[in-house]
């Protein structure tokens, strides 16, 4: 590999060498590369940089892209970017039938990086940059980090899985277990109720909740403050608001006794204005939000041993106070540094920003984790790297409100890169104007996650209801094969074609675009769910699969159609809208 090195730090010396044993094609190569400096300091941006022929790629996949997944020129590489807090250091490159033709991981992932690539227009080849210490961080005399490059041809998921598995065998980046509970379906306040935090109204939706399948419940914003206009300025003290909610020991006792977990939110790094922490850590913030007026939000530094301590100890309080089952910690990804934040502080025992979230949520996690070690904690997407994964056990795709096309394209991206770890559908909302068909496409998109649903369950019609207990209860009856089969997701590029899990010789699938499934010689059982706009499934069958039995249901599991099929060749199936298609 013919590497360029571009330094902003006089008198670096910058090597690369190929690992032994790791250098020839068939194999993912490992390079190592040691950054040493002429006096220990804060490092400047180091650029590496090399090329190589672009043959048959069509796409980019990054979870951390949010716009189209094109492959962009070298003079406007596409990026991904992380570090500790948000994103993840992995880049990859695809064929448009789905082939891995370069995925990049690196060992570090806290330390801010980015992996770019564009195609250079005069050779028609793709150029990689991968550059360090994009943020400030730690004074450091010297630097070490794996680069790992994988050109194998293989099925790019099965590539971007071995980069995860590489995270976790070579890089030691151990996951938080997932409690039995992280990966059950929840109710969630936040779309339903926002910030009217009402036990009573919570409580008799959790009721219905329970009896359709949810076994938990994660009470959103608003619990804090009796002010419902939104923003964070109220947050910081996280003292229950009583006008709202007299008794939380009480509020958490009633969940309980309908057999449900009772998880809390909260903002993590925000003290808003009108909080007594706002003027007792005044000087302990990155920065201010809304600078001006009653809106004010600081934003703590975990570099404090003060902040983390009051953070922790916080926390550790309600669980032990109210009888808590979990947190929802979140904004973590707005850990930022600011324009006007102080370099130094000698208060800080340290002085990178990631170092200090990564102390700050170890002593969390430890803290809770002792109290209780089932606590079940929730992370949100972008902070869902290999190293922020010690510590949550359920990452939740990010905000996208009755937006299906981008809880599926999340949810999907999250499950290929988080190993066993629980991921979560954004929470699923929909206008109960809607038809049956269209509530169902949101939980449809995220078919293969753990569901969040959030609509108030007594405001719904009867037959979203009914929807909503089909396929809760398929989602249960099937949850093994969804979120522990095999995973495929075909066309990255257009935010997954047809998605499909298999395991112990029963696929399931779901067409969003592509309506013609290619059954695997490896099925014996299938369940295909017509995610679609249109009516109609078709599957190619196997030589030799035989006579199957089939039943096509609609989406509140109303069965339309059953019989016997001689299971040959290509065969069309009338399944509606949002409906069912099982062959057994």
């Amino acid at each position: 590999m013919n590497w360029n090195i571009d330094c902003t730090n006089t008198g670096t010396d910058v090597r690369i060498a190929g690992r032994q044993g790791h250098t020839d094609a068939g194999q993912p190569l490992l390079y190592d590369v040691d950054v040493t400096f002429a006096q220990e300091l804060i490092p400047g941006p180091v650029s590496l940089r090399f090329a190589f022929d672009n043959l048959d790629t069509y796409s980019v996949w990054s979870p951390t892209i949010w716009s189209s997944r094109h492959m962009g020129p070298n003079w406007q590489k596409r990026t991904s970017s992380s570090r500790l807090a948000s994103g993840l250091p992995l880049h990859a490159l695809v064929s448009l039938g789905g082939r891995n033709r370069l995925t990049v991981a690196l060992s570090d992932a806290s330390t801010a990086t980015e992996i770019r690539s564009g195609i250079v227009e005069e050779t028609a080849q793709t150029e990689v940059e991968i550059r360090l210490f994009t943020q400030p961080q730690n004074s450091i005399a010297s630097y070490h980090i794996t680069v790992y490059l994988d050109f194998t041809d293989r099925r790019y998921e099965d590539a971007i899985r071995a980069a995860e598995h590489w995270w976790r065998s070579d890089c030691g980046y151990v996951c938080a277990p997932a409690p039995a509970h992280a990966k059950l379906p929840m109710y969630s306040t936040w779309y339903s109720f926002h910030q009217n935090t009402l036990p009573a109204d919570i409580v008799k939706q959790c009721a219905m909740a329970k009896e359709m399948g949810m076994e938990s419940v994660i009470v959103d914003d608003g619990w804090q403050t009796d002010d419902n206009s939104r923003g964070y300025a109220y947050c910081g003290d996280w003292r229950v608001a009583p006008r709202k909610i007299p008794d939380m020991k009480a509020f958490v006792d009633a969940v309980h006794r309908l057999g449900m977990k009772f998880l809390l939110w909260y903002s993590v790094p925000f003290v808003g204005k009108h909080s007594a922490a706002f003027a007792r850590f005044s000087d302990m913030f990155l920065g201010l939000r809304h600078q001006n007026g009653d809106r004010a939000v600081g934003v703590l530094d975990p570099r404090f041993p003060e902040v983390r301590a009051y953070l922790a100890d916080l926390y550790a309080d309600a669980v032990r106070s109210w009888g808590l089952d979990g947190l929802k910690l979140d904004f973590i990804d707005s850990f930022q540094l600011f324009p006007d934040t102080p370099a130094v502080d000698s208060r800080r025992d340290v002085q990178s920003l990631d170092a200090g979230v990564d102390l700050l949520l170890r002593e969390i996690t430890e803290t809770l984790r002792a109290l209780n070690p089932e606590i079940l904690i929730e992370f949100r997407q972008s902070y869902v790297g290999p190293t922020i994964r010690k510590y949550g056990n359920m990452l939740r795709v990010c905000d996208c409100p009755q937006d299906a096309l981008i809880n599926r394209r999340a949810s999907a991206d999250l499950r290929l890169v988080c190993g066993d770890t629980a991921v979560h559908s954004d929470m699923l909302m929909w206008n109960p104007k809607e038809p049956v068909e269209s509530a169902a496409a949101q939980f449809i998109a995220t078919l293969f996650c753990v569901p969040q649903v959030s609509v108030k369950l007594d405001e719904i019609p009867e037959s979203h209801r009914n929807m909503l207990r089909f396929y809760l209860d398929f989602w249960r009856a099937h949850r093994d094969v969804l979120l522990n089969g095999v995973f495929r997701a075909e066309n990255p590029e257009a935010y997954y074609s047809l998605v499909s899990a298999e395991k112990d010789g029963h696929l399931i699938a779901v067409a969003y675009l592509e309506k013609v499934l290619a059954l695997p010689q490896s099925a014996a059982k299938l369940s295909f769910v017509n995610g679609s706009g249109a009516e109609g499934l078709a599957v190619r069958f196997p030589d030799g699969w035989g006579e199957k039995r089939y039943a096509i249901r609609d989406c509140m599991g109303t069965v339309l159609e059953q019989g016997v099929c001689p299971c040959s060749r290509v065969t069309e199936f009338p399944v509606p809208r949002a409906g069912l298609l099982s062959l057994f």
